[in-house]
């Protein structure tokens, strides 16, 4: 579900540990008009479910506004602890969080990538 060979074009790239686990999950990104980013590929090497977490972000790539990269990992992170969220419509990744649900020691994991894209906001300033 994802781009994964490091790309030629130059692009930014930021890089998120699971110092736990060793999970590692690099994204390579354009910024657009200053408040979009696109991510252009994704890398790393970590466990099935982190990697899952990482096509999903790739599957919405498109566009990710930078005003709302805090929301993109809490509305996740919400969603895994049980409160009410306004979480997306995208029935697939629904589904996928609903099984992480039920393992509270692999949340970290699935929210390694959304953790990770809210670092391109640090990087930036």
């Amino acid at each position: 579900m994802a781009n994964w060979e490091k790309p030629n074009e130059p692009v930014f790239e930021v890089v998120g540990l699971n110092p736990l686990c060793g999970d590692e999950v690099k994204l390579y990104y354009k910024i657009s008009e200053g408040k979009t980013i696109q991510i252009v590929s994704v890398a790393g090497e970590s466990c099935s479910i982190c990697s899952a977490s990482l096509g999903f972000l790739f599957k919405n790539q498109t566009k990710f506004v930078i005003d709302l990269f805090a929301s993109y990992s809490s509305e996740r992170k919400k969603f895994l602890e049980g409160s009410e969220t306004s979480l997306f419509g995208d029935l697939e990744e629904i589904s996928f969080l609903n099984i992480v649900k039920a393992h509270p020691s692999r949340h970290r994991c699935a929210l390694l990538p959304w953790q990770t894209l809210q670092k391109i906001i640090e990087v930036k300033k």
